[in-house]
């Protein structure tokens, strides 16, 4: 079960508000399962060629393709502050905090969590683990 600040929850309800309606993406990092660290990363837009490559709808409402110089920075920055990938969000502004086909499909990460904020509820913040096609939710505990 991660543990998150509640500073970075919000920051990251923050951030899928501000990118709203478009999908937001990024990445926590920290030590066991503590996340320490959150790294907001740009999501692409159809013109760049990292997304022609991926076979994703178009229309960042409806996906994210984080960017790869973000993401290399980023891991840098975790590798430099003795931390590790835990887990990668992004948001649902119009549907339910649940991964959709494509989040299942290119999700390569079986040791990370998945956390999807959707804005269509109360705000709901899930995380899960992806393996292969399966899915299944993991609890987070929010640190105050």
């Amino acid at each position: 079960m991660l543990s998150i600040p509640q500073m970075i929850l919000d920051d990251m309800l923050s951030h899928a508000r501000r990118e709203a309606p478009d999908e937001c993406c990024g990445l926590l990092a920290g030590v066991g399962l503590d996340v320490t660290a959150l790294y907001q990363i740009a999501n692409l837009p159809a013109d760049d060629p990292a997304v022609a490559d991926m076979d994703v709808p178009s229309d960042r409402r409806l996906r994210y393709v984080m960017d790869p110089k973000a993401q290399l920075a980023a891991f840098k920055k975790m590798r430099q502050d003795g931390q590790t990938l835990l887990a990668i969000y992004h948001s649902h502004p119009h549907s339910p905090a649940y991964p959709s086909a494509t989040d299942v499909r290119l999700a390569v990460y079986p040791d990370v969590r998945y956390i999807i904020l959707s804005l269509c509820e109360e705000p709901a913040i899930r995380a899960f683990r992806i393996a292969g096609q399966e899915v299944a939710e993991e609890a987070i505990t929010p640190i105050v």
